[in-house]
């Protein structure tokens, strides 16, 4: 079974795929957690310039998750298509002598 798998799966490009799945998601999780994070500290904080710079940071922290969902979708929308395989060359056929005699002489 393996000996198959190797052939048709081509593993350094599906780990590179893993790992950037991998990045990413975490990624993205940890800066809307720590959108939450600011959002919460934010309404809690006493002084108006703190509590500013903490809605600043969960707003930087917002517009990063919609981009990178955005770029997400636009890079599924965009996959590279499959090449598309030559046209054959028109093959011309002919009809037997014989049979198109007998047609002729069946239509008379």
């Amino acid at each position: 079974m393996s000996v198959i798998a190797v052939a048709l799966v081509n593993w350094n490009d599906l780990w590179k795929i893993i790992l950037t799945a991998l990045v990413g998601g975490t990624g993205v999780v940890i800066v809307f957690g720590l959108l939450l994070l600011t959002i919460s500290r934010g309404r809690t904080a006493t002084k108006p310039t703190t509590r500013y710079g903490l809605y600043m940071l969960s707003g930087l922290c917002g517009i990063v998750v919609i981009a990178v969902a955005a770029i997400g979708i636009y890079a599924m929308t965009q996959k590279p298509s499959s090449t598309k395989p030559k046209p054959k060359a028109a093959v011309a056929t002919l009809a037997p002598a014989r049979a198109t005699e007998l047609h002729a002489v069946r239509t008379t």
